[in-house]
């Protein structure tokens, strides 16, 4: 908890205005999760929370109503439809938007050409959905696989979405690319603090560039060259003092976030501008 409140002090010196609890694993199974939440919500941020929503009762009354979204990720078990779910009831949904994101994988059926069971999966997933007072559930393929895959899986959920009827869903294009600069400027936009352990220091909490699957070898843990320094460090990253250890051009050929990654390339260095292009209001701004 000392090292997450040095953190987020820190980063507050740099501007910082919201917090996303999420990753690797349930957050809402941290020992300290509720007095965490009050007291970020103390500190004047805006907190968002990405859970499977299963461990619920964790999590106090008051504590619900601090949360400006939530993300249900449904994830696929035994009675999964019947157990994931959010406590309607103690959720201010006036001020706290409610979405789920769902993975889809090759293992949710028996066969490419199957259609009936992918309608009948995310039917599902509607029925979770509900359960959660959801506004949006984003659909997307495993980002670990390969581009030829990636695309094809994308065009096959694409057929599979005009036979469910509930316009909830929406499909997140993901597809594989190296950024434009070897050195990747999220990092410092919104970097992630994990728990795993710094090789520098021997403490956890270390500091990651994003919390893609990216950094992963294959479902293993967050590989060590993508460590940026320790939490206790950030600052020293921030200003510049500590460097990259990988090349983002050559060692992120899988990154989602690449679009990202690019923008704030030109935006740094060519001082270009591309707000005045977004004059509406992005649905789900926050989530974006």
């Amino acid at each position: 908890m000392a090292t997450i409140q040095d953190y987020v002090t820190k980063l507050k010196t740099r501007g910082l205005k919201a917090v996303i609890l999420t990753g690797g694993g349930e957050p809402t199974a941290y020992k300290h999760f509720n007095e965490l939440v009050r007291w970020l919500k103390g500190e004047g941020l805006s907190v968002a929370l990405i859970t499977n929503g299963t461990l619920t009762k964790r999590v106090d009354d008051d504590v619900w109503k601090m949360f400006s979204w939530i993300r249900v990720s449904i994830n696929i078990f035994v009675g999964w439809e019947y157990t994931i779910g959010l406590p309607m009831d103690k959720i201010d949904y006036e001020n706290t938007v409610v979405g789920c994101s769902m993975v889809y994988t090759v293992e949710h059926e028996s066969s490419d050409e199957v259609m009936g069971d992918r309608v009948e999966l995310l039917n599902k997933a509607s029925m979770v959905a509900d359960r959660c007072g959801a506004k949006y559930i984003r659909l997307l393929p495993n980002c670990l696989l390969s581009q030829y895959d990636l695309i094809r899986q994308h065009k096959s959920l694409d057929n599979t979405l005009k036979d469910v009827d509930d316009p909830r869903f929406f499909h997140q294009y993901k597809v594989h690319g190296a950024p434009k600069t070897s050195k990747c400027h999220q990092s410092y936009f919104r970097p992630y603090l994990s728990e795993e352990i710094d090789v520098a220091t021997g403490k956890p909490g270390t500091v990651y560039p994003c919390d893609s699957v990216v950094l992963n070898d294959g479902y293993a843990v967050f590989a060590e060259e993508y460590q940026l320094c320790h939490a206790s460090d950030i600052l020293e990253y921030l200003n510049g003092n500590t460097k990259q250890k990988f090349d983002a051009q050559t060692r992120c050929t899988g990154c989602v976030f690449t679009d990202n990654v690019n923008m704030l390339e030109d935006f740094v260095n060519g001082k270009v501008n591309r707000f005045a292009d977004f004059q509406e209001p992005l649905m789900h701004e926050e989530f974006v």
